[in-house]
């Protein structure tokens, strides 16, 4: 999911898209693809804007189009899987390879979350969201899940909505409850490994460059010293 419109990037003087910096000689973007590829993903779509920077040979392009609630967790709605499973990546995010391979290695069929709950080396807010995966039965639940979030944010019951209030509403929270900050482990697992982490300004990225050529040798292994 590569979608956004970088607004806080580019508010803070941030140049081209976020997902085309370089890490480790690599791009952001590109890393992602290649690290789905080397655990067997191959039927990836990048969903983002008509931008000739995202067409990495052997992706597809989705533009997205669900705009109904205006949120990035449904905006790959009419390519998530009728057959099989559905996993969707956060283009923003720094993977390290462990973490990647919890997600990519995941094999129960269930609605699961993949992000950090507690604050991060880069970032605190007090989590992230990197990954999701889901079947088909999951779609309409995850749709309802994200719309309901929206509902109670518009009835004044809760603040915001989005992913973290329809992880906690396919979770079984309702009401005030969606709106706070819990770990529920049946539908989410904690990635905290210190590399892995998304970015929204220059100097958030800078940070976590920086902690990537203090713990990563040759731009490959991802195991923090």
């Amino acid at each position: 999911m590569a979608g956004g419109a970088d607004e806080k990037w580019t508010t803070l003087g941030g140049e081209g898209r976020r997902h085309f910096q370089l890490i480790a000689g690599e791009r952001v973007i590109d890393r992602i693809v290649r690290q789905l590829r080397e655990r067997g993903v191959d039927d990836i779509w990048i969903i983002c804007p008509d931008d000739d920077g995202y067409a990495i040979e052997g992706t597809h392009h989705w533009e997205p189009t669900y705009t109904e609630w205006g949120h990035e967790a449904l905006n790959g709605i009419g390519i998530w899987s009728d057959t099989d499973r559905t996993l969707q990546v956060y283009g923003d995010t720094v993977f390290a390879d462990p973490a990647m391979d919890v997600i990519c290695g995941y094999d129960r069929r269930r609605f699961v979350m993949f992000g950090r709950f507690g604050n991060g080396v880069i970032k605190g807010g007090g989590g992230e969201l990197f990954a999701m995966s889901f079947w088909p039965e999951h779609r309409a639940l995850w749709v309802n899940a994200v719309r309901e979030s929206f509902r109670l944010r518009d009835a004044g019951l809760i603040k915001r909505g989005g992913s973290w209030e329809g992880y906690r509403y396919m979770a079984g929270a309702r009401g005030r409850a969606v709106g706070r900050h819990k770990l529920y482990p049946r539908v989410f697992r904690n990635l905290d490994d210190r590399l892995t982490d998304d970015f929204d300004t220059p100097g958030q990225f800078e940070k976590l460059r920086a902690l990537f050529e203090q713990n990563v040798t040759n731009g490959i292994d991802d195991r923090v010293a």
